[in-house]
């Protein structure tokens, strides 16, 4: 591997595709990894990077009449973030192009998807091929509608 190579991503792309698009809590998530490539290289793992946020928007009156202000307060927070496995260390060669199926639980104790005036769960995922040393190939993050 060239000492410039060290700086930039593989020559790959990868892609993610739910089988359905929106899940229930109480059922796994499922779909496919697709994955190819133009150069050869080791990936250290495939995974699913999954994370929830939740933003809130709260407003409040201050003081009274004329002098009346509306105060507005806005928060993130991320309320699940996870890396699940789907394939482990394997050698990509140029030419690869392989689909890799998955199924992944739900994390428990986590709202569904919502969006309101004030509030908004939202569900987003990626699809990682870690490589050691270089910048990891990713797929475009999607926003996965979670049902309670």
């Amino acid at each position: 591997m060239g000492v410039l190579n060290r700086f930039r991503a593989p020559k790959a792309t990868m892609s993610v595709a739910l089988d359905k698009p929106q899940f229930s809590l109480s059922e796994p998530m499922k779909g496919k990894i697709s994955v190819s490539s133009s150069e050869e290289f080791d990936a250290d793992e495939l995974r699913i990077e999954l994370w929830v946020t939740e933003w809130t928007r709260a407003m409040e009156k201050k003081g009274s009449g004329e002098d009346a202000v509306t105060v507005t307060a806005e928060q993130n927070a991320r309320l699940y973030e996870g890396k699940i496995a789907v394939a482990r260390r394997m050698r990509i060669t140029k030419g690869f192009d392989k689909q890799f199926p998955f199924s992944i639980p739900l994390p428990p104790n986590i709202p569904p998807s919502y969006r309101g005036h004030n509030a908004r769960n939202t569900w987003n995922l990626k699809g990682v091929v870690a490589v050691k040393g270089r910048p990891d190939v990713t797929s475009h993050i999607m926003e996965v509608q979670i049902s309670p």
